[in-house]
């Protein structure tokens, strides 16, 4: 089977187009599929992430699979974060330090995780924290890695990957799994039908979690959240046909065209942004 993938932006169209390629190769078994890159004008960095567990779904199924007839830009944009390294093309070096490379971290592998972000992040045009923020910032960002971890029940692990535009001044970073998805993980603990919007909106809602125990956690957002809105950013959730937008302190719900398996988170940066940021708490202990 062939499959030509179009241009691929973080976007609920580039979502879409990723569950699309997911549906189209859902009844193929021990298969060889090729996916033709030819109309693919532009592939954000951060997406080969979301990409990625779409891939795991059709290699679950004991299908091959060949990435063909690269555009020069895109091939070379995805050597340089790493991602066609698992397809036998080799890396080539980001001169300009603008990628977070493409990582597959297992469950209990948060120490890796947390390394990765300190070794990435820094001079990828995150506006000036203070120390306390930074240190919060980081820690949302790893929760939402646990949470993935947690919730997701997926042996492939969480693939990560993130890109930063200097000329479109934003950084884009996206945390997806393989997993059951949002939707699964409701109805079961709701013990109810509810539609994949309908779960992404419970999820959202603070204090709802699917998780039980001494330590419950929902997504892990808050904080970015509350930061990426001062900060005129965005946060985008697909998961199965539920897809969730926050940009400029509107929350957007929709329901996409096909299923992605499992789930992705992306935030959206917006590095033009020349506040300082700091914790609250930080602001009154200086009065």
């Amino acid at each position: 089977m062939e499959h030509e993938l179009p241009t691929i932006r973080s976007t609920m169209v580039g979502y879409t187009n990723l569950a699309k390629l997911c549906e189209a190769t859902q009844e193929l078994y021990n298969d060889h599929i090729v996916i033709r890159f030819g109309s693919c004008a532009f592939f954000d960095g951060n997406m080969t992430a979301a990409m990625q567990v779409v891939l795991e779904r059709i290699v679950d199924r004991n299908n091959s699979i060949d990435l063909v007839d690269f555009p020069r830009s895109v091939a070379t944009l995805l050597c340089k974060n790493e991602f066609l390294c698992q397809f036998g093309h080799k890396k080539i070096h980001d001169a300009h330090r603008t990628t977070l490379p493409h990582r597959i971290f297992g469950p209990a592998e948060s120490a890796k995780f947390a390394a990765y972000l300190k070794e990435h992040l820094p001079g990828k045009g995150i506006p000036v924290m203070t120390e306390g923020l930074g240190k919060k910032f980081r820690q949302s960002i790893f929760e939402i890695f646990q949470n993935c971890a947690m919730h997701s029940k997926s042996k492939a692990g969480i693939s990560v990957s993130g890109q930063f535009y200097p000329k479109e001044d934003h950084l884009d970073l996206t945390i997806s799994d393989a997993g059951v998805g949002i939707r699964t993980n409701v109805r079961e603990f709701l013990g109810t039908e509810i539609s994949a919007v309908d779960a992404i909106k419970w999820a959202m809602i603070e204090g709802n979690t699917t998780k039980t125990g001494k330590h419950p956690g929902g997504f892990g957002l808050k904080l970015l959240q509350e930061f990426i809105e001062l900060n005129n950013g965005k946060v985008q959730i697909v998961s199965r046909d539920g897809f969730y937008e926050f940009s400029k302190g509107i929350k957007q719900y929709h329901q996409i065209r096909s299923d992605f398996p499992g789930t992705a988170i992306n935030f959206q940066i917006n590095t033009s942004d020349k506040k300082t940021y700091r914790l609250r708490s930080e602001v009154q202990s200086r009065r």
